[in-house]
């Protein structure tokens, strides 16, 4: 009966100890919710920083939108001036002769833009120069 008796003995001892791992899980749970935690306080941070940004830079471009805008409004004054000066009309477009005339008058109209160019579609390969029985049809 005593080795039954101690056998049993042990038994209780084992169940009446708390697991050692216990303490060092609650440690890592609660380290781990803290860093969770910074984590999302330095994504709030950085969304915020980069809205600032983003509003810093619209304004910067809409103040720049408005600096061209002006400056295309003095030059095309200035231009208006020097021809209404030396006695010519602004604009060379008397409705005859050749379309260079026309596209020169277009450029006096607004000197600050541009011309526009027309955009070319890349040529064929000539791997499908060769194949005749695939006929491609652009819509």
């Amino acid at each position: 009966m005593t080795v039954v008796y101690s056998a049993e003995c042990k038994a209780l001892q084992k169940a009446n100890r708390p697991p050692a791992m216990l303490p060092i899980l609650v440690v890592l749970f609660v380290f781990s919710y803290a860093l969770l935690t910074m984590l999302v306080f330095e994504q709030g941070q950085t969304i915020e920083s980069q809205r600032s940004l983003l509003r810093e830079m619209l304004k910067d471009s809409t103040q720049l939108a408005a600096l061209k805008g002006k400056l295309a409004r003095e030059s095309n004054q200035h231009v208006q001036g020097r021809a209404a000066a030396s006695g010519q009309p602004a604009t060379t477009d008397q409705g005859k002769g050749s379309g260079t005339r026309r596209d020169s008058g277009k450029q006096a109209k607004r000197p600050g833009k541009s011309a526009r160019s027309l955009k070319q579609a890349p040529g064929k390969p000539p791997s499908d120069m060769e194949d005749v029985r695939r006929s491609t049809r652009a819509i």
